[in-house]
Formats: C-alpha cells, structure tokens, sequence
C-alpha cells in the first residue's frame, strides 16, 4: 500500500505513512502500487487539469483521492466548484455533521471551528473567547454528484462543504477549506484524523 501526498515541494520523501511527491512529478509516478492520493489544499490546478485523464483512470481503477482547497478548475468528473460564504459571525461558520464518514469518525465538528495561536487544549468556550473562526472552511459546493454523500455543511445557509462520491470503481472525498492535516491534533482532540485519512486512501 503507497499512499501519496502531492504538494508544491520539489523531492520525494517518506514520513508517517505517507510518500510525499512535488505534484509536477506526478505524471512520473508508477501509479501501480499507489491506493490513494491527497492533494494538498495550495496544488496547481491548471496543472491537475492538463492531466485529468491521467487522475481520472487512476480513480476510476479503484484508486481514493482527496482534495482540499477551493476547486475553481474541474480536473476531475464529479467536481463542482468552490462559492464563497458570505458571513458576519462565527456561527455563519459554524459545521453540521449531516452524515458519519471514517474520515472524520469520533471527531466533533465543533473543535474544527476554532483556530488560536494558544498550545495546549482549552475548552471549546475559552476557545471559542480567544480563538478565530473560518480556517476549517468558509464556502460550500452546490452542483454535486447525484449520489454524493455530503458529510458537513456549513452555517445556517447549510451549503456543503465536505462531500464524498463514487468515480468508477473508486472514490473522491472533497474538503472545500484549508488542508485538512491542518486540523489534526492533540490540542483540539483531532489527532486520530491523520491515520483516518490514510487508512480511507489505503483502501482499494
């Protein structure tokens, strides 16, 4: 099982399960062995799109992407792309968890609305005192896939912002925010989503 993490970062490398590659490179990559791709949140798009058929086959053989960010180029059929929230408070932010996914399995949808430069874990109302609200996400996606499993919506406007559909015989999970490896950590009670996210694109 190889799992890769596209960045924006010349050189290959492994660490924690993960085998990071710059995403130029990706065209390069034997793809044989590979169960999952996650594409950081910053990738070039432009680029994604040039190689729409090589990402496609990959899913539609089997093989999990993720994509994080804000999708304004469609590289991949099923994707719909990135509208921006208009909001005045932190409750126009807010998340619903709308159905259960194993990426985001035991984790509270609260403790990804708060981000502060404070270590060490608070309660969510010191959090919620100090804290900025909006990294996780500040958009949604409308147009998705018939059988798309909308996991979060967000605010009261309930516009999805983590979404996950069939391509073929594998599957695409869509996260409309910053990098979700951002929000993984013992601070905010999230550490179990990083072997999540590799255990989801470890299947295929």
């Amino acid at each position: 099982m190889t799992v890769l993490r596209a960045v924006m970062v010349p050189g290959a490398v492994e660490s924690d399960g993960w085998r990071h590659i710059d995403l130029y490179d990706l065209p390069q990559v034997d793809l044989t062995e590979v169960t999952g791709i996650y594409l950081a949140a910053d990738v070039d798009q432009e680029f994604l799109t040039q190689n729409r058929e090589l990402l496609g086959r990959f899913v539609f053989e089997g093989g999990r992407v993720v994509v994080n960010g804000h999708v304004q180029r469609v590289f991949l059929d099923g994707l719909t792309r990135w509208r921006k929230l208009e909001f005045r408070k932190p409750a126009d932010l807010a998340l619903t968890r709308v159905s259960e996914h194993p990426v985001w399995a035991g984790i509270d949808p609260q403790a990804l609305l708060y981000s502060t430069g404070t270590p060490g874990r608070l309660s969510f109302e010191e959090i919620s005192r100090i804290g900025v609200a909006g990294f996780y996400g500040r958009g949604y996606y409308l147009d998705l896939p018939g059988d798309a499993q909308i996991v979060h919506t967000i605010g009261p406007t309930a516009g999805p912002i983590d979404y996950a559909y069939r391509l073929g015989a594998g599957q695409v999970l869509v996260h409309g925010g910053n990098d979700l490896l951002q929000f993984a950590g013992a601070d905010r009670g999230t550490s179990s989503l990083t072997g999540q996210l590799l255990s989801w694109l470890g299947q295929r």
